[in-house]
């Protein structure tokens, strides 16, 4: 009879062969540990060594496993999913990696913990994002609040990287990663698990590396995003059609935060050449599309004092000049921020 597997960590990996076999490594622990668990990496359509890299480390660590998927990364997680032993699915990508004894303490939380859900703070660059500082659990009680400031905060907690996520749930209630989504397919998969979570833990830990990748699909510009975004979103709703009003309320922010990623990650991107008034056109006429409209009427001037809806504000005012400007130092914000962190 073979052990049982705690925890299952799924990689998908496309054209990784300068990154996976960290990835990879960064898990693997003692002996003790890694019988109780086991490394799915998915390659899905690489054009590099990806494969190759992948069959050494399969063939050098007892239970480090290859799969492989139709192009996408929805795809290969779903894969995934599917071939996971372990009690609790734990996803990493490819270019990022744990920092050091975090399979040990992810092994602990997995085997004496009631929740559904464990989420971990993380480093972004040289960055530590801390999402506690003690321990903290969302049961009945308080729910809403912890679903709350997920959907009021995506960049921070919709991720589906360093979680631990129940098996059970997804499974049984057939959840999986939406592959006809191009963007916001952490957040789409994350609304539809946050359904059934019951009991949700911050944990103080500080345990994933997130690498910041200039030519990632939400980074690079390509003209799409508002499109993808806008689809990604409608379906999202559908997931929310019967919960509570304070959640659906929540949703609207989740919304006007992905029109700020739209206007910094495509509309007044640097790689954009259009000029000054044509990119504020666009951010007047993507306001008034029944998506972003509805959010922004529903929301009052009086929740948005804090810096991330500032620019939320000015549209809502139709100061679209003004929100333009705050887009535009949001990313040179970021590109120094990019140069530290080199």
């Amino acid at each position: 009879m073979g052990k049982k597997i705690i925890i299952s960590f799924i990689i998908p990996a496309h054209n990784a062969s300068k990154t996976i076999e960290k990835a990879v490594k960064s898990i693997i622990c003692d002996q003790e540990v890694m019988d109780k668990i086991e490394i799915i990496i998915v390659e899905n359509t690489s054009s590099d060594e990806t494969t190759k890299k992948c069959e050494e480390l399969v063939n050098t660590n007892h239970n480090v496993y290859l799969y492989h998927s139709d192009k996408g990364v929805s795809n290969a997680r779903n894969k995934g999913i599917e071939k996971a032993k372990g009690c609790w699915l734990f996803f990493v990508d490819a270019d990022d990696y744990l920092t050091i004894g975090t399979t040990k303490k992810l092994l602990i939380d997995a085997e004496s913990n009631n929740a559904d859900m464990i989420m971990y703070g993380y480093e972004s660059g040289n960055e530590k994002v801390r999402l506690v500082t003690k321990d903290q659990l969302f049961s009945k009680e308080n729910l809403n609040d912890i679903k709350v400031k997920m959907l009021k905060n995506p960049t921070r907690y919709m991720t589906v990287w360093s979680k631990l996520l129940r098996k059970e749930i997804i499974v049984n209630q057939e959840i999986s990663f939406n592959s006809e989504l191009r963007l916001a397919e952490d957040g789409d998969f994350i609304i539809n698990y946050n359904r059934y979570c019951r009991l949700i833990k911050l944990s103080s830990i500080i345990g994933y590396h997130y690498t910041a990748n200039s030519i990632s699909t939400v980074h690079e510009y390509d003209g799409n995003k508002a499109r993808d975004y806008i689809t990604a979103l409608i379906t999202s709703k559908k997931a929310i059609a019967d919960e509570n009003d304070v959640i659906k309320k929540a949703y609207n922010f989740y919304i006007m935060m992905h029109l700020n990623v739209i206007m910094v990650h495509e509309v007044f991107a640097v790689e954009n050449k259009l000029n000054w008034w044509k990119q504020v056109g666009l951010l007047r006429t993507l306001a008034q599309t029944e998506t972003f409209k509805k959010a922004i009427q529903e929301t009052k001037i009086s929740e948005c004092k804090t810096g991330r809806m500032l620019p939320i504000l000015f549209i809502k005012m139709h100061l679209y000049n003004l929100a333009g400007f705050l887009f535009r130092a949001r990313i040179w914000q970021n590109k120094r921020k990019e140069l530290f962190d080199k």
